[in-house]
């Protein structure tokens, strides 16, 4: 008698959902699980017997073959394990057969049959939801991130005894049904969200006030900011303050960032309310697979970490120029994409750039502190092509702060002031774009700019005028239009003035300098 239940796998960001028959037939002792299946699925053979003798089942002598369908897709993780474990105790006739075809079963098995939590349940829930299969047995470590779905009915189990109790209605479906009300562990980790994440203010960041300003810009209107500077000035500070000046991320942009992390299997004990955007701050010694995906099955890497929030590259002249090259796609596109065996895996990367940096290799050029030859200081402010900087919205730089800056009484403003005037900036916006695909000034496409971006007579000769000064490229001219509309939203204008103009051209000309 053949069995099916139906399980899912995430391939990429994406869920597939996978049809998992058994058949018990006469032959030699065997259990054979097929179906172009990775070494982990292999594997699982021996965590489902064990499972299963120690759940007080005990498999028949005889020949018990596993497919995974369709076989055109590689399987990888360990999500199948219980559904194998259901399949084969149904094909063996030691529970009753019944229709499952509206049950989606997932969850890793241990040898003594718990179940354990595993990657990527958003997206497979999701994609079975859209299969028209709504009941989702799934680990209780899981249940949390499944129940985030719309139209899911999420039943969180601890052990195979429980799925079995449930497959062959021992006990009502409804005993196990996932409540987010009373999760004790969602509600200690909303407790303790305050002290897990940690966000400076710029109330106490000395000094500075034109970096400030160009990260309020940037955080605006999402655009991609360059801060140069001698070490000790405050740079890293300053980056770490603003996603507390980022507006709240929408339900949706919030379902969008779990997925990713829940693929990553950062979410495989639980989801703290996330009160911020991401905000990833990588190593200069991280690898390109860790930085843009990848592996040998493609999992997110920073980039995509950090969607919807912020990726801060500090000292970015650090980092080995062939990753710094491989920002050039995402950083346009807002997306990676993989290919590994004729299959493309997309990852989404629409994030705020952030990047800091010294002006030489011992950070003191042009100071007569410096140490470094002109051959030096060339090549490390070099390292960054021309073609990577284009793509930079924002530059400003950050000079040495005064005894008297230092020890001064009075505080500078706080984000929360900052905040306020992202926020209506934002809400500008959302009515701008309110029939756009777009929610921030940055992603303007060459037509908005035309609808948006419109300049009187003053405002294009200054643009004229700069454009031949500064020798400007296509791209670089349509951001410092994009800057000087975020400009205006910040001032609550609907037309972009002279002023508006000129102060995004002042960011775009120290970067020059």
């Amino acid at each position: 008698m053949v069995s099916e239940i139906f399980s899912a796998m995430t391939k990429g960001i994406e869920g597939k959902r996978i049809v998992i028959q058994a058949d018990v037939s006469n032959g030699l002792p065997m259990f054979n699980i097929i179906g172009y299946v990775s070494n982990e699925v292999k594997e699982a053979k021996d965590r489902v017997r064990s499972a299963i003798r120690n759940t007080g089942f005990y498999l028949p002598p005889k020949r018990i073959s596993v497919n995974l369908a369709p076989a055109s897709i590689r399987k990888s993780g360990t999500s199948f394990d219980l559904g194998i474990a259901i399949a084969v105790l149904a094909a063996c006739g030691l529970i009753p057969a019944r229709p499952t075809k509206d049950i989606l079963f997932l969850g890793e098995l241990a040898l003594d049959g718990t179940v354990t939590g595993v990657s990527g349940v958003i997206s497979m829930v999701k994609c079975s939801v859209e299969a028209g299969c709504c009941r989702c047995i799934v680990p209780q470590d899981n249940a949390h991130e499944a129940s985030l779905i719309t139209g899911a009915e999420v039943y969180g189990i601890r052990h195979l005894k429980d799925a079995i109790d449930i497959f062959t209605g021992k006990k009502d479906m409804e005993h196990y049904c996932y409540l987010p009300e009373e999760d004790p562990f969602l509600k200690k980790t909303e407790l303790f969200e305050s002290a897990l994440i940690s966000v400076s203010d710029f109330a106490m960041v000395c000094g500075q006030e034109d970096a400030k300003r160009a990260l309020e810009i940037a955080a605006a209107g999402f655009h991609h900011i360059l801060i140069d500077g001698p070490p000790g000035v405050g740079k890293t500070m300053m980056a770490s303050c603003v996603p507390g000046i980022l507006p709240q991320m929408t339900d949706e942009e919030y379902l969008e960032t779990l997925l990713i992390y829940s693929v990553k299997g950062y979410l495989k004990h639980g989801i703290p309310r996330l009160t911020k955007r991401p905000f990833r701050s990588p190593s200069h010694t991280v690898t390109k697979a860790g930085m843009f995906g990848g592996g040998r099955y493609p999992v997110p890497g920073e980039i995509s970490l950090a969607h919807r929030g912020v990726l801060f590259l500090d000292e970015i002249a650090e980092f080995p120029r062939e990753i710094l090259e491989l920002f050039r796609i995402p950083l346009e596109e807002k997306k990676i994409l993989l290919t590994r065996q004729e299959t493309v895996y997309r990852f989404p990367a629409d994030f705020l750039l952030i990047a800091a940096s010294n002006p030489c290799p011992c950070g003191y050029y042009p100071s007569s502190r410096c140490t470094c030859s002109q051959t030096e200081v060339n090549k490390y402010r070099h390292k960054m092509s021309g073609p990577i900087l284009d793509r930079i919205d924002l530059f400003v730089h950050c000079h040495n702060l005064s005894y008297e800056a230092l020890t001064r009484s009075t505080q500078g403003e706080s984000s929360e002031a900052i905040r306020t005037r992202v926020l209506k900036a934002r809400r500008m916006q959302e009515e701008r774009f309110s029939h756009r695909p777009i929610l921030f000034n940055s992603q303007m496409s060459t037509e908005d700019i035309g609808l948006y971006c419109s300049l009187d007579q003053s405002s294009l000769r200054l643009m004229e005028q700069a454009f031949k000064t500064l020798s400007l490229t296509g791209r670089s001219y349509y951001k410092i239009l994009k800057t000087a509309r975020t400009i205006a939203d910040l001032s609550e204008s609907e037309r972009i003035r002279t002023e508006h103009l000129e102060e995004a051209l002042h960011y775009r000309k120290v970067g020059e300098d």
